[in-house]
This record gives C-alpha cells, sequence and structure tokens, in this order.
C-alpha cells in the first residue's frame, strides 16, 4: 500500500459507508481521505461508493511510512476490536503515520454498571459486535501512561436524562437490538439518573502544537469536556 501524500491528507481507521471522510471533509479540513478496513466486503462497500478504500489490519499497517498524513480519523470502531492491547496498538500505528491529530469517537460504555444494577442497559453494549466495552478511563489510561502525544481532551456529547429515552433498555431486551420499542421489547422501570450518562464520547489527540487546536476540538458539535 503506497500513500501518496499529495492525493491524501488523512486515514479513516476502520471505514463503512464513508460517514467519517465526509464529516473529515467537512469539519476537521481534510481534503481528500483513503478508508482502511480489514474486511474485504466493507472495503468493496465503499468502493461503490466512489470512496477510496483499502484492505488493512489497523492494529498493524508497516506498508504505510510514518508521518504519511495529516490525521487519522477513528470513529465507531475501537469497540469492534478484541482487547486493549489491540487498542493501544491501533492508537500507536495512528500516531505513527500521522503529523497533526487523531480524532476518535464511539459509543460510551462507561455507566454500564451502573445501568445494570438498575436493571437496564444501552442498546449496543451487549451486541455481538462489540467486543470490547472501552471507558473513558482506560482510552486516557492509554494516552497518558502508554504513548506520548502534546495534548489530548476527551468529552460526550448526547446526554440521556432518564430511562425514557430510547437507547435505554431493559437488562431482559434480547441482544443486538437497536431503539427501545414498547411494542416490541420487555417492560422497562421509569428511572431518573442522579450522574451524567451520554451516548457518546469524543477524543481529540493533538501530535504537534497546533494553532487551531481550540477549534479542533469544537469541531464536534454538542460536546461535554469530563
Amino acid at each position: 500500500m503506497f500513500i501518496d501524500d499529495k492525493e491524501f491528507d488523512f486515514i479513516d481507521f476502520g471505514a463503512s459507508k464513508g460517514g467519517c471522510i465526509e464529516f473529515a471533509k467537512r469539519s476537521l479540513k481534510g481534503k481528500n481521505g483513503l478508508g482502511v478496513d480489514i474486511s474485504p466486503q466493507k472495503v468493496l462497500q465503499m468502493q461503490n461508493l466512489g470512496y477510496e478504500c483499502v484492505e488493512g489490519d489497523i492494529t498493524c499497517l508497516d506498508n504505510i511510512p510514518d508521518k504519511s498524513v495529516r490525521f487519522v480519523t477513528i470513529s465507531h470502531v475501537l469497540e469492534h476490536l478484541p482487547s486493549i492491547s489491540h487498542i493501544e496498538k491501533t492508537l500507536k500505528e495512528a500516531i505513527r503515520i500521522s503529523t497533526d491529530f487523531i480524532f476518535i469517537h464511539g459509543p460510551y460504555f462507561d455507566e454500564d454498571d451502573y445501568l445494570a444494577d438498575h436493571g437496564l442497559k444501552f442498546y449496543w453494549s451487549d451486541w455481538h459486535g462489540h467486543t470490547y466495552h472501552l471507558r473513558t478511563n482506560e482510552l486516557d489510561e492509554i494516552i497518558t501512561n502508554k504513548i506520548t502525544i502534546n495534548q489530548h481532551k476527551i468529552m460526550a456529547r448526547v446526554p440521556v436524562i432518564d430511562s425514557s429515552d430510547p437507547c435505554i433498555h431493559p437488562i431482559e431486551s434480547p441482544i443486538d437490538q437497536h431503539d427501545y420499542n414498547e411494542d416490541q421489547h420487555p417492560i422497562k422501570k421509569t428511572l431518573g439518573f442522579n450522574r451524567p450518562i451520554y451516548k457518546e464520547f469524543v477524543c481529540y489527540m493533538g501530535l504537534r502544537n497546533l494553532d487551531y487546536w481550540d477549534s479542533l476540538v469544537n469541531a464536534r458539535k454538542g460536546c461535554i469536556e469530563i
């Protein structure tokens, strides 16, 4: 895999349908992105949608040279990796091939235990495909103590105020569900949450002193620093 830095200025890890590439062009000042995915089917799907995409293992991209692109995006990908060590390897690869920053975005798992204690769960917390429930304190631990970067910020977005939110299911609901539907799923209790709970986390990792850092960390709208 040869990366022409005149052609691609960012790489999207775990490409799927091109949504993150469009976000990167619209909000992160990316010009042209290359998708990388381990699944041949997803690579073909991206190509059929008109995106440049290649097959590759994001934990080991030895055929991509150091500092090939300005930044890497990793959106709803890390939770599909099998272990925390695979997540650490992925972040190290993203840092190795980038010059400016890393953008990470994924589902919020921090309050799984709290919800379970009240007989509730996020619908995404028992998907078969979500093999590692990365919590923001674990991500912060990797960034702070396992890898060396200039600066980072971890935030959350889309507050969940109480159990009436469709993303909340009773713990008895079947696995691999989406929004709660009272006609299809077991009855769930009504509960107002006594702590901040969110749907997503967002993380920015700065790899050098960026004069646009303050605007960069506001690219994903509606975020709250945690």
